[in-house]
């Protein structure tokens, strides 16, 4: 019988911890442990583990000095003696089956890396493209092909994927403690190129909480300069990964395309003030691990040919009116639906168009969808803070039931 560990980062969540460990503790399956790493946390997080751990022996608690999400995941996966590991972060809840069927497909596919989908939490404030991502279909990939990223909506979430334990141990595989932002991301495109067998499932078995104010997902989003620098050292960290393990050589075309995706839209949009310091850093990358052969095939790309030579050949074309142009030209071949949406939507946005449309809406009451929407959240945020508060009640109360029996 398969022995599931799953690993919870705890730091500074005493309002969400106690669904989260609630909704693991009420697993159907139950060979299972849960390996809680506190990684210092400086509010009453550690005292609610305390708690759960008085009153649950599969929850082992490990204490370590705050190094981060990467960190804390490590400590989780050297501390874990399940057969197989999958992570829950400590915001957010699992479905009462997750474990079942996760351990039934490890079981039997013998897989070495099994993805599953999710639920955004509240599913109102999810959005197309997080449906899609957390949407994965039936599928089995009995050997690595760079088409899982190309086709399969996997990443850039590791809390949607499980991976058995000694398929990360014998490969050396771990969370990347100096990235502070995308280890996802790297994580995942160091399993999957590892992987004998990678399974898909379309079961959605996490619930994903939106919106936590103080998330590192929350405040990077908000600083768009630093997020666009993060997002080039994911790629180099990705980049040196598969050159250091000989998948550069194989799949450098398809990574450098995946790159491109990933990253050169937004890099030529950056801010002047920056865009230069961005370009370089990417084209070094470029220039360094890959072979003049994929680099002249991503030149000669239909799609992204034009961005890659104004990135490494001539950078004028990176400035000004070409600039322009170039972008106009590249998202009308992309997507013509989208490139007119954009259009019309800078018009409405910008000159006499746009101050004329704010000022007629800000005279006018919210219209009846928006004051829905808004009444909608409110009472989300109510039930949830209720929820939130009723399960701390509820350990306080069964741990001290405990400590008065013993």
């Amino acid at each position: 019988m398969i022995k599931v560990s799953i690993i919870v980062p705890v730091y500074n969540v005493e309002r969400y911890l106690a669904p989260c460990l609630d909704s693991i503790r009420n697993q159907s399956y139950s060979n299972i442990e849960i390996v809680c790493v506190n990684d210092g946390s400086r509010d009453r997080s550690r005292d609610i583990l305390a708690m759960y751990q008085s009153v649950d022996a599969r929850i082992k608690v490990v204490d370590k000095e705050n190094g981060g999400l990467s960190s804390a995941r490590n400590a989780g996966i050297a501390a874990a003696t399940g057969d197989v590991v999958c992570f829950v972060d400590s915001d957010d809840m699992i479905t009462r089956d997750a474990a079942a069927v996760i351990a039934s497909i490890f079981e039997s596919t013998s897989a070495d890396v099994v993805t599953f989908g999710g639920s955004a939490y509240p599913s109102f404030k999810s959005y197309p493209w997080l449906d899609r991502v957390l949407s994965p279909r039936d599928v089995v990939y009995d050997t690595f092909t760079p088409d899982i990223f190309e086709k399969e909506p996997c990443d850039p979430f590791a809390w949607r994927t499980a991976c058995r334990r000694d398929f990360l141990l014998a490969h050396g595989v771990a969370f990347d403690e100096e990235l502070r932002f995308g280890e996802d991301k790297l994580f995942l495109y160091s399993i999957y190129p590892r992987s004998s067998k990678t399974v898909f499932v379309s079961n959605k078995l996490y619930l994903y909480r939106l919106d936590r104010e103080g998330s590192l997902m929350s405040s990077r989003a908000e600083d768009r300069h630093l997020r666009l620098y993060d997002h080039l050292r994911i790629f180099h960290a990705i980049v040196k990964d598969w050159s250091d393990a000989g998948f550069v050589e194989s799949y450098g075309s398809e990574l450098l395309h995946l790159g491109c995706e990933f990253l050169i839209v937004d890099l030529l949009s950056a801010p002047k003030t920056i865009r230069v310091d961005l370009l370089n850093f990417l084209a070094a990358i470029w220039t360094v691990y890959f072979s003049r052969e994929q680099i002249d095939g991503l030149l000669s790309d239909p799609q992204y040919g034009s961005l890659v030579d104004a990135v490494l050949v001539n950078r004028k074309r990176a400035y000004g009116v070409s600039h322009k142009m170039m972008f106009y030209a590249y998202s009308l071949h992309s997507d013509p639906r989208d490139f007119f949406s954009r259009v019309w939507q800078r018009v409405k946005t910008t000159g006499i168009i746009g101050r004329v449309g704010r000022s007629v809406s800000s005279r006018l009451p919210l219209s009846r969808r928006a004051a829905a929407g808004l009444l909608e959240s409110v009472v989300f945020e109510q039930q949830d803070a209720s929820m939130c508060s009723q399960a701390l009640k509820m350990i306080q109360l069964e741990s001290s039931q405990a400590n008065y029996r013993s």
